[in-house]
């Protein structure tokens, strides 16, 4: 595999924003996305560019932002691994959400994080029973690190 491509990604979990290098000649399904330095994707984009490449976008990349949250990290793989996690973490208690519940939407979803990145959680019109049953499901690695509001 060869990462050939870069994409900027900007979680809703936070405002950062991160280049991802990626192989473009496999198919999306199979893509692995990597973390890459804002160096590293300039690179690899001047090289496309150097290549003759038709397709590669011709103006610099955009750069890479650090959150207010992130910031301390700086641009690095380990700030893109807690990002991700985050990230999935908040995409899991709704995925828990939804096998306790069928019937709960996204919009029924309301989350953030707090000063510590802990995520607090509530789904509107969710009994408490079932919010408890949600936490049940989580890892026990990520239970504590999700505040089940009301619970």
């Amino acid at each position: 595999m060869s990462n050939n491509s870069i994409r900027l990604w900007s979680p809703d979990t936070c405002s950062c924003v991160i280049h991802q290098a990626y192989d473009d000649t496999i198919a999306p399904a199979d893509t692995v996305f990597t973390f890459v330095t804002e160096e590293q994707a300039e690179e690899l984009v001047s090289a496309r560019r150097r290549a003759g490449d038709k397709h590669i976008n011709r103006n610099k990349q955009p750069p890479a932002k650090l959150c207010p949250a992130h910031a301390s990290l700086g641009h690095t793989v380990n700030r893109f691994n807690v990002v991700l996690a985050e990230n999935r973490l908040k995409n899991g208690v709704l995925a828990a959400a939804q096998e306790v519940n069928p019937d709960v939407k996204p919009s029924d979803y309301r989350w953030s994080f707090d000063a510590d990145r802990n995520l607090e959680a509530d789904f509107a019109g969710m009994s408490l029973s079932d919010k408890s049953k949600v936490r049940d499901k989580l890892p026990s690695t990520d239970k504590v690190k999700v505040k089940m509001l009301g619970v």
